[in-house]
């Protein structure tokens, strides 16, 4: 029976280069994280995390001069490929690349949220051994939760522009790949 929200998970994906780029560049304490705010219009919510932005939003300039980390950005891709072929799934381009560092920021979880105003797709792919309960909750179209996605290290989901959010580590950190695209018709 085929999943009516498209929802696909793949896990043992990454070759051995991935994994060593994620051990030893992504997850090494001089990799640079930046202080970001997730907000919403009018949202009152702090929901501060740390990112490392590869690929801007196109919505924040188009594709010129959208490489925002040109040192890791082949690395990156390489991985995102490696799960797109694992799940079957082919992309036109990308609309966003970003590594998001997540931790106890005093909120349970992020605000419901889609990352784009157009269609597009979603790839999340976890880096390393979160607290469990930190959980990617997708929700449908009522915002009822359809899936709830344990953060299981070196594992993707890839999912249509559904809302979704995620819950905050109680202790450590979680490391997810973020990926966005225009999905190849």
């Amino acid at each position: 029976m085929k999943d009516k929200y498209n929802i696909k998970q793949s896990k043992d994906f990454l070759s051995k280069d991935n994994i060593n780029f994620i051990e030893n560049v992504l997850l090494k304490r001089n990799f640079p994280y930046y202080l970001s705010h997730s907000f919403e219009e009018g949202l009152v919510q702090k929901n501060e995390y740390l990112s490392h932005v590869v690929l801007r939003r196109i919505e924040e300039g188009g594709v010129k001069n959208a490489i925002n980390s040109p040192d890791v950005y082949e690395q990156t891709l390489d991985i995102l490929n490696n799960f797109c072929n694992s799940i079957n799934e082919k992309y036109e381009f990308f609309t966003r690349i970003s590594y998001n560092l997540t931790f106890n920021n005093g909120e349970e979880k992020s605000h419901i949220h889609k990352d784009h105003d157009y269609p597009h797709k979603q790839i999340i792919i976890y880096l390393n051994d979160a607290d469990s309960n930190s959980k990617t909750c997708i929700l449908d179209n009522k915002e009822k939760v359809i899936k709830e996605i344990k953060p299981k290290k070196y594992t993707g989901v890839c999912f249509n522009d559904l809302k979704h959010y995620q819950i905050f580590p109680k202790s450590g950190f979680r490391l997810v790949l973020i990926a966005t695209f225009i999905g190849r018709r």
